[in-house]
């Protein structure tokens, strides 16, 4: 069933505000209880909880061949109420995690040609060759670095130098940007829209400024944290992102204490 989200935020624990124009809007859920805004989505091992005015999401124990997932959002196929704006989240990430992580906007596809992401996102992977193993802004398929956990393989390090107009993902830089920012402790992330750009903060530090995608469809709120990384496939016929899942002998959590969203 579609659905505005606004119309779900009034009287449900949500502020949510427009004008009759739809020409301002804003959602703010400080996660003091649980509302009927956000999709909860849950998959394999893993829950849901209102904690502390705060929303954990939690996966793990996870097995290696299957998977599991926590995940809010504001839209579905129906209906994705947002082009690019205003993103602000106050977040953690609560132990060791092999898998992703993100918040921000997604426009809902994982089609390759069409899936465009606006978001903070966290991916690790057991592999040394995986090629982002790391804590990034991504625009699309452009990455800026926050951090790593394993240095990108030189062979990615020197493609990007070499190929750099015909590879499929682009660095806005190489070097991490916040190498020392410590995960397990709360930061809030925004995502500004300055014109035709995105700008990117870590508290009071600026990140990433990217230009804003073209995207076939609208966006929606999404934070998830998930025991998969996600790669195309030679010779797949869906022309899809896959799950490579990994194993987990813990929980992890993605702790948010508050979302916005603002035009």
């Amino acid at each position: 069933m579609s659905y505005n989200p606004l119309e779900r935020a009034i009287g449900s624990g949500i502020s949510g505000k427009s004008d009759s124009t739809q020409e301002k809007r804003m959602i703010l859920d400080d996660f003091d209880k649980k509302s009927d805004y956000w999709i909860h989505r849950r998959d394999g091992v893993s829950d849901i909880v209102y904690e502390g005015s705060a929303i954990q999401l939690v996966v793990g124990p996870t097995e290696a061949l299957y998977y599991s997932n926590a995940e809010i959002a504001d839209g579905d196929f129906n209906h994705l109420p947002w082009e690019p704006c205003n993103f602000e989240a106050k977040v953690k990430l609560v132990g060791e995690h092999f898998g992703s992580a993100g918040w921000g906007f997604w426009n809902y596809s994982m089609v390759l040609e069409e899936s465009v992401s606006i978001w903070f996102v966290y991916l690790r992977s057991r592999s040394a060759k995986y090629p982002l193993n790391g804590l990034y802004v991504q625009v699309g398929n452009i990455f800026t670095p926050i951090k790593y956990f394993k240095k990108p393989p030189l062979s990615l390090r020197i493609g990007l130098k070499l190929l750099k107009k015909v590879l499929p993902i682009k660095f806005t830089t190489m070097s991490p940007v916040m190498r020392k920012l410590d995960l397990s402790e709360w930061h809030i992330y925004r995502i500004l829209r300055n014109g035709k750009t995105l700008v990117f903060y870590i508290d009071e530090n600026k990140i990433s400024e990217i230009g804003i995608p073209k995207s076939k469809y609208r966006f929606r709120a999404d934070a998830w944290i998930d025991n998969a990384v996600f790669t195309p496939l030679k010779g797949d016929y869906a022309r899809v992102y896959r799950h490579v899942t990994h194993e987990n002998r813990g929980k992890a959590i993605l702790a948010i204490d508050y979302i916005k969203i603002w035009l």
